[in-house]
């Protein structure tokens, strides 16, 4: 059985006007190995979008470990998902069983997530009467050639998008500079679910142990590294632990690295989890050492939940963290820079109260998923029914 799937129950957002049209059926579509920043921001989309007027279904697509974990996360919040097991990156029997559910669900919008997801999608809708759109989440620049080379295929295939929605307004700049059509490009910010995360300053008692936190892939591009050594030489006069939440090619050499250098008793790998709320509850700091970003949903989830963030100064953390105000920001592929940014959030609990606080006004003002849905419900209503 390659394609499963299931119906969820209306959802109801924000309210909208009286409709004159039957619903609109949207379809979100991932390439996926686990739940990430990507998927999260899916969910909170899906969440908010007015059933009354919008039909969503997610589509998950792979036969990697963990390809399947994004479906089975939709299935358990009852949400309308399917999930297709096709081995490859680019199988002819994906495009066809993905065209052939596009076409039993009567999709009017297919919405793409990522290389994989925007070639797949194009493929598949080809003489179809479906509106093609992505969300551009960010680029890997420092994944490799190969990943640099899909990337770069799938922006050939995204110029004949119905639209593209960058995240960022760094994104955008660097959609336009690669001469996308204007009329195509449409800047709608990054949202997160706000509901999901109590607003809770885990302030440490003397004595308590500074804990760490790290979500994201595993892997070199994400700073895992440098963490790691920063956290080896951070000097805090109460304990200190590091929890690294997500997998990724990388997770057995940081594992290797973490007993070199002598702290893999203080830090914990968890692998891949669900939600990263419970985590961010527990953690006093959030630190995103990586070398290229978007816009990254973690740093919002964080601030969401009253965790004082470390991140490098590249252009995606920045649009979120200004530094001493919303959180800290150290160079890129500075260990020691890391470490000092720890030992002051270590000593100086109420910098990092201040921090929190302000960090969850400027998401609950600036960055809420209410807000997001909104923007992408009249995006979808001028596709939908456009002529």
């Amino acid at each position: 059985m390659t394609i499963q799937g299931i119906k969820g129950k209306d959802q109801v957002g924000a309210a909208q006007p009286t409709l004159r049209y039957p619903r609109c059926r949207v379809a979100h579509l991932h390439s996926t190995l686990g739940v990430y920043g990507a998927e999260r921001w899916t969910l909170a989309l899906v969440k908010y979008l007015d059933r009354r007027e919008f039909e969503p279904i997610v589509i998950s697509i792979g036969t990697k470990p963990g390809a399947d974990a994004f479906f089975r996360l939709l299935m358990s919040e009852d949400m309308h998902a399917e999930h297709i097991a096709v081995p490859g990156r680019l199988n002819p029997r994906a495009v066809l069983q993905l065209r052939r559910l596009l076409l039993r669900h009567n999709i009017d919008i297919l919405h793409t997530h990522g290389f994989k997801a925007d070639v797949l999608g194009y493929l598949a809708t080809r003489k179809l009467s479906v509106r093609l759109v992505s969300s551009i989440h960010g680029w890997s620049a420092s994944e490799g050639l190969l990943i640099r080379v899909y990337e770069a295929i799938s922006r050939a295939f995204l110029k004949r998008f119905d639209r593209v929605y960058p995240l960022s307004p760094a994104l955008l700049e660097d959609l336009q500079a690669r001469k996308f059509c204007p009329t195509r490009l449409r800047l709608i910010l990054n949202g997160v679910d706000l509901s999901g995360f109590d607003y809770r300053f885990n302030k440490r008692r003397p004595g308590d142990a500074l804990s760490v936190l790290f979500v994201g892939r595993v892997c070199q591009p994400k700073g895992i590294y440098d963490l790691i050594r920063g956290f080896a030489e951070t000097r805090c006069s109460a304990p200190i632990r590091l929890t690294v939440a997500g997998d990724g090619p990388d997770r057995r050499e940081a594992e290797d690295l973490a007993r070199t250098i002598g702290v893999a008793d203080r830090v914990t790998f968890i692998g891949a989890v669900p939600s990263i709320a419970p985590y961010l509850l527990e953690s006093h700091v959030m630190v995103l050492p990586s070398y290229s970003e978007g816009i990254p949903r973690v740093v919002m989830e964080a601030f969401a939940a009253g965790v004082p963030v470390i991140g490098t100064a590249i252009p995606g953390i920045r649009q979120l963290v200004e530094h001493e105000i919303t959180g800290l920001l150290v160079p890129v592929g500075e260990p020691a820079s890391l470490a000092s940014a720890l030992e002051r959030i270590g000593k100086d609990p109420e910098l990092a109260q201040r921090m929190a606080s302000m960090a969850r006004q400027v998401v609950s003002e600036k960055f809420s998923a209410r807000r997001m849905a909104d923007d992408f419900q009249e995006e979808y209503r001028r596709l939908c029914y456009m002529a």
